[in-house]
């Protein structure tokens, strides 16, 4: 058992030194090489993991059915994959690109997170796997972090500890984000919120705990309720945040209005409402640039408990 133990901790040791060395040569060449380069990284995915590939798009033929052709779900499929390679760039990058941020994110409707903190009880930004959704936070917090307040993201922890140390605690702590294991994350949330800070919130996967169905593209998908919790529970604002990639332009992090608390007296009922409303926004922007999501997510299961196959 400890054999088996330490070859597992070995194997992994080796795969965390392939991506530092990794990491260290793609920041020694230009950022559009280096882009050019995840774009063919998602599409070596795309042709390869033919589990991940099924899974997107059977998704995108759910979603669009009747309304895409063959072909242009393929072509989403592709993309989808792509955007995922240009995100790894990206996040490899990071310590480079927060010494010069206004090249590379331009932010839009940032008074909306002062406004809301001015309540004085918290703010939960709702994320989703759009885009570039480390960029969101980054964005969303540079200008609060200059004035004092912290802004923490949820984090599962990764089966690999040195790449999860140095992949999500590390190059996430370059930005200034606070990483919260998902591992009771509830109880660390109230306590942010408590005193005044921003928690970062990916609501867009299936949730096996603490979770409840709500429609997604006409479909429940078991879905945190962290976020409505907080906002009934705390009064935490609850805003949207969004990241746009352009080609050739900084990357746009537009913030939405905060929501408007649904309240009728039911809590169970209002739970409900509310994560529904979150996830009625995420699915009105992703119909409109499809490509930006991660469809290779199983984001529809028959139970909290299903696993992908």
């Amino acid at each position: 058992m400890k054999l088996r133990k330490v070859r597992i901790r070995t194997i992994e040791f080796l795969q965390y030194l392939t991506f530092r060395v990794l990491c260290f040569l793609l920041n020694l060449i230009p950022f559009d090489a280096a882009m050019a380069l995840g774009r063919w990284g998602g599409r070596l995915l795309y042709a390869f993991l033919s589990k991940y590939r099924r899974v997107a798009l059977e998704n995108l033929h759910f979603a669009f059915a009747g309304v895409k052709t063959e072909d242009e779900i393929k072509k989403v499929a592709l993309q989808s994959f792509e955007n995922l390679g240009y995100f790894a760039i990206e996040l490899i990058r990071i310590p480079k690109i927060v010494k010069d941020l206004k090249k590379y994110i331009k932010i839009q409707n940032e008074e909306t997170v002062f406004k809301a903190l001015e309540r004085g009880k918290g703010v939960i930004l709702i994320v989703s796997h759009f885009g570039n959704w480390e960029w969101m936070g980054v964005a969303a917090g540079k200008r609060v972090r200059e004035k004092g307040v912290t802004i923490n993201a949820i984090a599962r922890v990764l089966g690999n500890l040195f790449l999860y140390r140095y992949a999500v605690k590390k190059l996430r702590g370059a930005t200034g984000l606070r990483t919260v294991d998902k591992k009771g994350a509830a109880r660390e949330a109230v306590k942010l919120l408590e005193q005044n800070e921003i928690v970062c919130v990916l609501i867009d996967q299936h949730e096996r705990y603490g979770s409840v169905p709500v429609p997604y593209f006409g479909r429940d998908a078991w879905t945190t309720s962290l976020p409505a919790v907080m906002a009934l529970k705390k009064g935490a604002a609850v805003i949207p945040v969004f990241s746009f990639r352009e080609k050739g332009k900084p990357t746009i992090v537009k913030l939405g209005e905060a929501f408007r608390a649904i309240e009728t007296g039911d809590y169970e009922r209002d739970v409900i409402a509310n994560t529904a409303q979150y996830v009625k926004a995420i699915e009105e922007v992703v119909r409109k640039r499809p490509a930006d999501w991660l469809w290779m997510h199983a984001r529809w299961r028959s139970s909290r408990t299903e696993k992908l196959r």
